[in-house]
């Protein structure tokens, strides 16, 4: 990941695009078979470069999401039955679990730490999760959370940090800073900071 991002997509987006199209390719194997949580996305045309090395790198890759894709419905109380897979991307999903897994407007106090440890349960032994997520102060906000480190070590707990990477919005530049200066950034009209997460399931999981 490069230390600065232009602000090309007026979003979190832009990190975030960026990230899972380099992870895959850095943490793909052959035959994997992918699953992209919440991958039913509001805009299309932005991941096209996800799309595009999924596509060439012949990767199976799979959506659930409760809007529609191959497993339509509730992540959390989905059945996948015995599938399993070797990657799972939760791209901005999951800090929308306690209010939109059933697209209402009812907030589920810990919704989101149930989908993590969904994820864990249906990966591979020798899986790997890719997490974006809203990064500063930690506390819920309308529609989603937003996270501090000490958040996303309680909400990752049964995996382990391989690498992360999170940057602050500074003069529309996405900047990478350091995780634990940023708690006075807010979600307020649009995101300031996001947090970009590579983790491996730990073994007794």
């Amino acid at each position: 990941m490069d230390k600065k991002y232009p602000n090309t997509l007026g979003s979190e987006r832009t990190v975030e695009i960026a990230f899972i199209e380099e992870m895959i390719l850095k943490y793909h194997r052959p035959n994997s078979i992918v699953l992209d949580v919440g991958g039913v996305p509001s805009d299309s045309m932005h991941f096209q470069p996800i799309y595009k090395t999924i596509q060439e790198q012949g990767i199976d890759y799979r959506v659930s999401d409760f809007r529609g894709g191959h497993y339509r419905g509730d992540f959390v109380s989905y059945d996948f039955k015995d599938e399993k897979f070797d990657l799972i991307i939760f791209l901005s999903s999951l800090e929308h679990f306690p209010q939109c897994t059933e697209s209402d407007v009812v907030y589920r106090e810990g919704e989101d730490r149930k989908g993590y440890e969904k994820a864990l349960s249906i990966l591979q032994k020798n899986g790997t999760v890719l997490l974006t997520v809203p990064f500063g102060m930690h506390r819920w906000q309308e529609y989603h959370q937003n996270y501090d480190w000490d958040g996303i070590l309680n909400l990752t707990e049964g995996s382990s940090i391989v690498e992360s990477f999170t940057y602050r919005l500074i003069d529309e530049e996405w900047v990478l800073s350091d995780p634990l200066t940023m708690d006075d950034i807010i979600y307020s009209d649009r995101a300031y900071g996001v947090g970009c997460f590579v983790l491996s399931k730990n073994e007794k999981n």
